[in-house]
């Protein structure tokens, strides 16, 4: 029997209101960071580091078998950076597939010598 897997990234590139410094920013996108994480089973990694103060990438991430399920998260944390009020997402881009691990037990499929 052959399991699938399935990843879910959102990536955001965030414009942080009222940021004039780094440390403004960091301060913002901290305070996010960790509603995100304690209200939702996802990753949080800030990628495509910026000079500007006013901009971050992020990347949210989960796994699991249920791909709709996956795109509901990513859905709902889109939804709840969008509504935070201090962050708001100038680019997004969501997208779930399957993985198959390449070594493993739950990805050989079942044979039967005989």
């Amino acid at each position: 029997m052959v399991r699938t897997v399935h990843i879910g990234v959102l990536h955001l590139v965030l414009r942080i209101s009222g940021a004039r410094t780094l440390k403004d920013r960091r301060q913002v996108v901290r305070s996010l960071r960790d509603r995100v994480r304690h209200r939702f089973d996802v990753t949080w990694h800030e990628v495509e580091p910026s000079d500007s103060p006013a901009r971050c990438g992020v990347v949210c991430t989960t796994g699991g078998n249920d791909s709709r399920l996956i795109r509901s998260i990513l859905d709902r944390v889109h939804r709840f950076v969008e509504q935070s009020g201090h962050a708001w997402p100038e680019t997004v881009d969501l997208d779930v597939f399957p993985w198959h691990p390449p070594d493993g037990p739950w990805h050989m499929e079942e044979t039967t010598d005989g």
